[in-house]
C-alpha cells in the first residue's frame, strides 16, 4: 500500500510539473533588423507563432479610412484611451501619433474569445512595447513589456500564446516610440494546439487541480481497498 502510494504520488508530481511548464506564456518576438536577443525576422517569428495553433484570424485592416473608435470587417474594434495619443485607420493600418503623450495607446477588443495574440508593428525607433491582455472570465490583466530593436523603419512581429485554460477578450497596446509615430498591421487572434475546450464557454479548473483532485480519489480508492481487505 505504502510503497503504491509513493509511487502514485511521484507520478502526480511529474505530471503536475508538466501541467504548469505548459501554462508559462510564450513569447515570439522577430525583427527585419535582428539584434541581441530577437534573433528572428517577422516572417520568422509569425510562422514560428502560428505553429503553435489550431486555428486563427486575421485582421489585414482592408478598408476605409476612418478616426478612432472605429470596427474593421474582421469585427475587430480599435479605441483610443484618453491619454492624449492618437490612432487613425488609413484603409491598410493603424497609423499612430504620440502627440505629447508618453506612449502610443490604443486598446483592440475581439470579436471572440481566444488566447493567443500576434501583431506586425512598424517603425517603433527601438521604443517599448507593452501588451495588456485582460482575462476574459477572471478580468484579470496580464502585462508583456517588450522592447524593440534599435534604429528607425524597423518591421517587427510580437506574438504571445497563453496556456490552455487562460482565454482573453481585449488587447491594450503600449508603444513609447521615440519619433512619435508607429504603425501597426495584421492584428491576429488564435486558439493554441491544444486546447480542446470552446473558448466561449466557461473554462474548465486547471489541469494542475484536476492531477490533485485524480490523485486523492485514487487514494481514497486505496485506502478503502485496505481496510476492507482487514
Amino acid at each position: 500500500m505504502k510503497k503504491n502510494l509513493i509511487r502514485l504520488l511521484g507520478a502526480l508530481a511529474v505530471l503536475m510539473a508538466a501541467a504548469n511548464a505548459n501554462a508559462i506564456p510564450l513569447i515570439f518576438q522577430g525583427s527585419s533588423d535582428p539584434s541581441g536577443a530577437v534573433t528572428m525576422t517577422p516572417a520568422e517569428a509569425r510562422t514560428a507563432w502560428e505553429a503553435e495553433l489550431q486555428s486563427f484570424q486575421i485582421d489585414t485592416l482592408t478598408g476605409t479610412n476612418s478616426s478612432a473608435p472605429f470596427t474593421t470587417p474582421a469585427g475587430f474594434t480599435y479605441s483610443e484611451t484618453g491619454n492624449g495619443s492618437s490612432i487613425s485607420w488609413t484603409g491598410s493600418d493603424v497609423y499612430g501619433r504620440r502627440n505629447s503623450a508618453p506612449f502610443i495607446q490604443f486598446d483592440v477588443t475581439f470579436p471572440s474569445f481566444v488566447n493567443a495574440v500576434g501583431f506586425d508593428v512598424y517603425d517603433n525607433d527601438g521604443g517599448t512595447m507593452d501588451l495588456y491582455l485582460t482575462d476574459a472570465f477572471t478580468n484579470v490583466v496580464t502585462t508583456f513589456s517588450l522592447q524593440s530593436t534599435p534604429g528607425s523603419g524597423d518591421r517587427e512581429f510580437f506574438g504571445v500564446v497563453f496556456d490552455t485554460s487562460t482565454f482573453i477578450s481585449a488587447l491594450r497596446v503600449s508603444g513609447t516610440d521615440p519619433g512619435g509615430i508607429t504603425s501597426w498591421d495584421n492584428f491576429t487572434t488564435g486558439v493554441g494546439a491544444n486546447v480542446v475546450v470552446n473558448p466561449n464557454n466557461p473554462v474548465p479548473a486547471p489541469a494542475p487541480l484536476l492531477l490533485l483532485g485524480l490523485g486523492l480519489a485514487v487514494m481514497g480508492s486505496l485506502r478503502t481497498r485496505q481496510s476492507n481487505m482487514t
